[in-house]
């Protein structure tokens, strides 16, 4: 039986302090795990070291492509040059500032089989946690105008009673209306009937909006803490809503909410819960 072919699709810009331990952790994982991957790495026009830190890797490693670009034009068109070159049986999108605790490829194809109703699996999201180890929330209900606006002002407790999934928070394996980018385990035949990011939007909330269009074509994404991956994540539009990327992701924001209908009102995609939520998992 032919092994499955893991294609890793990430994006860079400006990563040097992040890059090469990300493409090493996936590297090591691989080798270890005996799981056949291809590393695909589009770069956004970085302007440090990053480029030449990956070129260092790939003396060593010829699974690793480096595309790239002449500028910063996002994420959601930068991940689709990537995507659109992959190879793989399963897509693994992940940032650069991640990096992959051994085991992790292994765990995400058993996921492929432990998870109900395979065939309408559409994304895999594992557990992330920050770097000293901490949770990391990455799986919610869908946004809503209310959840931006406690987050903005940063009243946590009722932006969690709004858009949280006790089932996440508590370490169990469950659906989800979606799951940050930062990590997303695809089945190949996602992108064939759901098609690729929406390139219109810059960055956020492409997570949002692709996973309710992986609903509404009869797919499920489905929260995996089974699986942990660490993740050094920076909010910049949390941290300057005022800055040209911070209005462009408002702009963004009214996009999504004008395609799929969940500015005021919530639209739940994922019954969570429903009788599909698997037991609690260490």
């Amino acid at each position: 039986m032919t092994k499955p072919l893991v294609s890793i699709v990430t994006l860079t810009w400006n990563g040097a302090r992040v890059i090469e331990p990300m493409l090493r952790s996936v590297l090591t994982d691989s080798r270890e795990s005996g799981v056949d991957v291809e590393v695909i790495a589009v770069d956004n026009g970085s302007q440090d070291e990053t480029l030449s830190l990956m070129r260092s890797v790939r003396e060593q490693a010829r699974e690793l492509q480096i595309i790239p670009l002449s500028r910063n034009y996002g994420t959601t068109l930068t991940r689709n040059i990537g995507i659109r070159s992959a190879r793989g049986d399963y897509i693994l999108v992940l940032d650069s500032d991640t990096r992959m605790p051994r085991g992790t490829l292994r765990g995400l194809l058993g996921s492929m089989t432990e998870l109900p109703e395979p065939d309408k699996i559409g994304i895999v999201c594992p557990k992330l946690v920050y770097p000293n180890g901490d949770f990391q929330e990455s799986a919610r209900r869908s946004p809503t105008l209310l959840t931006k606006a406690f987050r903005l002002l940063h009243w946590e407790e009722l932006r969690r009673r709004d858009e949280s999934v006790a089932a996440v928070l508590e370490g169990r394996t469950v659906q989800v209306d979606y799951g940050i980018s930062a990590a997303w385990f695809i089945p190949r035949r996602t992108f064939e009937r759901v098609g690729l990011l929406d390139e219109v939007i810059f960055c956020a909330p492409e997570d949002a909006d692709f996973c309710a269009r992986v609903w509404q074509a009869g797919l499920k994404v489905w929260y995996y803490p089974k699986v942990r991956i660490v993740h050094d994540c920076q909010r910049l539009t949390n941290k300057r809503p005022l800055s040209a990327l911070g209005l462009r992701h408002c702009r963004d924001l009214a996009r999504y909410w004008w395609r799929h209908g969940s500015f005021l009102v919530r639209k739940p995609a994922a019954d969570v819960d429903g009788p599909f939520e698997l037991n609690r998992l260490a």
